[in-house]
């Protein structure tokens, strides 16, 4: 049988428990704001694990654990596209990993793909039972449901500790000057992480910088602020910045006030959708699904205004192998101004790399990443050539 509802009436643990006791075989798609997974589940045993977090797709675990470097993957897009080779042959068959490296990245794919919806309190859950793909998987990985249920529940609780120290993402650190960075390997993941939060980067920064889920990172600073090492301090709305910068969002329309019926919301989403106003289109799509989180007509539109506007910006900035340049030699100087993903995306700007390579290997969503560049190409911080 099919099951489907809200991880509000049906927490996410509580449906893993259901498949793993019943072993069930079939689809569950999990949904929560602009975020859809999609698992394979066989026989109790889970065999593929999508999303449309782009930090989840297969090339960014492998730069996340340093087995290729961003341009290294990007020349694999490039011959993917010219061959329709899947990515993980391509760096196999160019030696940059080994089949037991794409095994191993896999299976961790499925872990943190899973372990990581442990950590939602809402979204919808649809699961089709006796549904399998028509093209089976081609890699022979899988995790077992019983597997991930203990060991996502572990990480739940793990979690609800690590916010109790730090908030949200936005938060930084200050270094305690007794700890030493000699204790560890400077070349190693903690390392780094350790000096970027010395540095004056949020946690955000930092998952970013490592195109990582927010897990792995949290825990790792929150083991440093155990330890000693760190101490959390305020988040971005605490910051001073050196320089003024003007304000990067583009105005958009008037959408409706809050506490109003979903139907208002979706009605001015549609007409702007016809206008191809798809920012208007999202603002009133979000504030709708923010008062009316579970309406199938709001996230339906959601996905649809997200796909015009990633198109219609691809139509407008992705046409040509333009190159992005800095317009201000200071920029990242005063990057204490900038969110997160503006920070990313100016530190990838280095003249060389075009427009469509950068986004590409960007951690960020697609559309996300298209946005922060238009924003600082309109504010005139960035141009193209």
């Amino acid at each position: 049988m099919g099951l489907q509802g809200t991880l509000d009436t049906m927490p996410i643990v509580e449906l893993f428990d259901w498949m793993n006791q019943k072993q069930r075989t079939g689809m569950l798609e999990v949904k929560r704001d602009n975020i859809t997974k999609m698992f394979t589940i066989e026989q109790g045993r889970v065999i593929n694990a999508a999303s449309t977090d782009a930090r989840e797709y297969f090339g960014q675990f492998l730069i996340n654990f340093g087995l290729i470097t961003e341009d290294q993957l990007q020349k694999a897009f490039e011959t993917q596209q010219e061959t329709k080779i899947l990515i993980g042959k391509i760096l196999v068959m160019t030696g940059l990993v080994s089949e037991e490296d794409v095994h191993r990245i896999l299976e961790l794919k499925i872990r943190e793909t899973t372990l990581d919806v442990f950590l939602w309190d809402q979204g919808t859950f649809n699961f089709q039972d006796g549904v399998l793909p028509d093209e089976p998987s081609v890699v022979p990985v899988s995790v077992t449901l019983a597997d991930l249920y203990q060991e996502g529940i572990h990480r739940r609780k793990l979690h609800l500790e690590i916010r109790k120290t730090i908030p949200d993402n936005s938060r930084r650190f200050t270094f305690r000057e007794q700890a030493t960075l000699g204790e560890l390997d400077a070349r190693s993941a903690p390392a780094i992480v350790l000096d970027l939060a010395r540095q004056g980067y949020s946690a955000q920064d930092i998952i970013l910088r490592f195109h990582s889920l927010d897990f792995p990172i949290l825990k790792t600073l929150y083991e440093m602020v155990q330890r000693g090492w760190l101490v959390v301090t305020g988040g971005e709305d605490d910051q001073h910045p050196e320089a003024e910068l003007p304000e990067l969002d583009i105005e958009i329309e008037t959408i409706p006030e809050p506490h109003m019926g979903p139907d208002a919301f979706l009605m001015t989403a549609q007409e702007s959708m016809q206008k191809r106003d798809f920012d208007t289109a999202l603002a009133a799509l979000k504030r709708g699904l923010a008062e009316h989180p579970y309406d199938p007509d709001l996230c339906e539109a959601l996905e649809l205004a997200e796909k015009g506007l990633a198109e219609k910006l691809r139509t407008d900035m992705l046409s040509d192998k333009r190159v992005p340049y800095l317009l201000r030699d200071d920029l990242l100087r005063i990057s204490g101004n900038w969110t997160p993903a503006q920070r990313y995306i100016l530190s990838r700007i280095d003249g060389q790399r075009n427009l469509r390579s950068i986004i590409m290997v960007s951690p960020l969503k697609e559309v996300e990443a298209l946005k922060t560049f238009r924003s600082l190409i309109h504010a005139g911080f960035v141009g193209l050539r």
